[in-house]
């Protein structure tokens, strides 16, 4: 495994180790509309960035171009992988 890949994984673990703790601070700033949108916001943009990064990574390694359109498709529908490859 490249050292590039363990950093992205190990990326991808402090975002998951953070889910919680962040899901129970929301809770807790739900009746604050401009805190818990800015909470929301925050974890919307950490979800998004590591994703973005897994799916680029994923590309260089199989050779498919990163529709980032294509990121927000049903995370069980691998059809926008099929495409991105016949499209090559």
């Amino acid at each position: 495994m490249h050292a590039r890949d363990r950093e992205l994984l190990a990326g991808l673990s402090r975002v998951n180790s953070k889910i919680g703790s962040v899901t129970v601070e929301l809770l807790t700033l739900q009746p604050d509309d401009a805190g818990y949108a800015s909470g929301l916001r925050a974890l919307a943009r950490q979800l998004v960035q590591i994703g973005a990064a897994l799916a680029q990574r994923a590309g260089e390694l199989d050779g498919t171009a990163l529709d980032p359109a294509a990121l927000f498709n049903d995370p069980g529908d691998e059809n926008h992988d099929r495409t991105e490859r016949s499209q090559l």
